[in-house]
This record gives structure tokens, C-alpha cells and sequence, in this order.
């Protein structure tokens, strides 16, 4: 009877340690150096908000004497809201991306602001200049998007947000649209943008003359992922 109580006792013993061993390897599991600079670099920070005010700078003037019919167009992740929590998780489960896991993220509500973002977006929102979020987010997670950025305060009831259709519903689709004002924009009209922010180089047109990075066209770093 003794032998049977030390046994059974030695098992749950083994097994408490099998278990308090794997979180506290996944929770200090070493992050690859691209998700680590994102995460815990001041040089990402100072970045992102040198971005945002150099952007503010060359468009304030602009932007305060545009009216309602004018839209600068900003993507949404790793622009504005950052997911290194997203990329972080994966990290610690062995994964890799798939719109499964990233549309249960989107839906968690739970991204955080990209450095410089709220300033920005609220020095834009006194003014007349609408914005237009032009994002790769399903148009079906629309509402947990806008939800997640009401938490943030960074949501103001003029902001039209263009996130996808399909596959096929690529951004320079979409940038026609606001432009020509035709398809989702057909009740809005069109409207003039004035400048363009994203991380990767589908979310600027090309071959636009009246386009210049660093001047009405941003980029923002973005090591985690992409096209290349």
C-alpha cells in the first residue's frame, strides 16, 4: 500500500515537472532577431516615431488647408497596429503564418500601437482630411479591427476603412476605387489623397509622379515579414 502511494505521488510529481518545464521554456524561448529588434530595440521605436513626425512635418500645412473631399491612406498592421504579440506567439509554437491563427488573432482584439501612430492620427484627425485604412485584413474581421482601435482611440467616425474582399481584391483595386470614386466609393466619391503610409511596397502605387518616398509617401520597418 506504501509502495502504491510513493508511486502514484512520484508521478504527479513528474508529470507537475514535465509541465512547469515546458512553460517556462515557452516562456522564455529565445525570439528570432528580427521579432526581438520589434519587440525590444529602442532603435525600432525611435524609427517609427521619426517616421511619423518627419510625415507630419512635410503634410501639416497641406493637411490643414485640405478639405473633406482630400484622404491620406494608411495600412493597418505593422503601420499602425502592431502584432509582434501575433509573431510571438507563433514562435513559441513551432508555427509559421496561416489565416487560421492570424484571423483568431485579429479577433482577440488585442494589437498594440505601432510608436508614433496615435500622435499622428490625431494631429490628422483636427483636421478636415478624411482617412481611409487600406488594409489586407479580411473584410470579414472588419468589426474586431475597429473595435481594437477604439481601445486604442485612435477611431474617428469620418475613417472609411477598406479592408478585402478575395483574393482578387488587391490594393491598387482598391486604389482606384478611392481615386475614381467608383465601386465601394461610388456613394462617397472620389477623393484626392495626399500621401500614403505603409510597411511594404503594395501599399504605395507606382509609376505616380506626384508620389515621393519621404515626402507624401512613408515606409515604415517591418523585419518580421514580407515579400522578399
Amino acid at each position: 500500500m506504501v509502495n502504491k502511494l510513493l508511486y502514484k505521488n512520484l508521478i504527479i510529481l513528474t508529470l507537475s515537472f514535465l509541465i512547469l518545464s515546458c512553460n517556462t521554456n515557452s516562456n522564455n524561448i529565445k525570439l528570432p532577431n528580427d521579432i526581438r529588434w520589434v519587440v525590444k530595440s529602442k532603435e525600432y521605436d525611435i524609427l517609427c516615431e521619426q517616421i511619423y513626425n518627419t510625415a507630419w512635418g512635410k503634410l501639416s500645412r497641406l493637411l490643414k488647408n485640405s478639405d473633406s473631399n482630400s484622404c491620406i491612406v494608411m495600412d493597418l498592421d505593422e503601420t499602425v497596429l502592431d502584432n509582434s504579440k501575433y509573431q510571438i506567439d507563433l514562435t513559441k509554437k513551432g508555427e509559421s503564418y496561416n489565416p487560421e491563427s492570424w484571423s483568431e488573432w485579429v479577433n482577440l482584439e488585442e494589437a498594440e500601437l505601432v510608436p508614433g501612430a496615435k500622435n499622428f492620427i490625431d494631429n490628422v484627425n483636427k483636421t478636415n482630411v478624411r482617412i481611409v485604412f487600406l488594409s489586407n485584413r479580411m473584410d470579414k474581421n472588419k468589426l474586431p479591427t475597429i473595435k481594437n482601435m477604439e481601445r486604442l482611440s485612435i477611431v474617428d467616425s469620418d475613417d472609411i476603412f477598406l479592408l478585402r474582399l478575395n483574393k482578387e481584391d488587391k490594393k491598387h483595386v482598391r486604389r482606384s476605387e478611392i481615386i475614381n470614386g467608383d465601386g465601394r466609393f461610388s456613394e462617397i466619391g472620389p477623393l484626392k489623397v495626399l500621401a500614403y503610409f505603409g510597411d511594404a511596397k503594395h501599399d504605395f502605387p507606382e509609376n505616380d509622379d506626384n508620389f515621393t518616398f519621404g515626402q507624401n509617401m512613408f515606409m515604415f520597418p517591418n523585419p518580421m515579414y514580407g515579400k522578399w
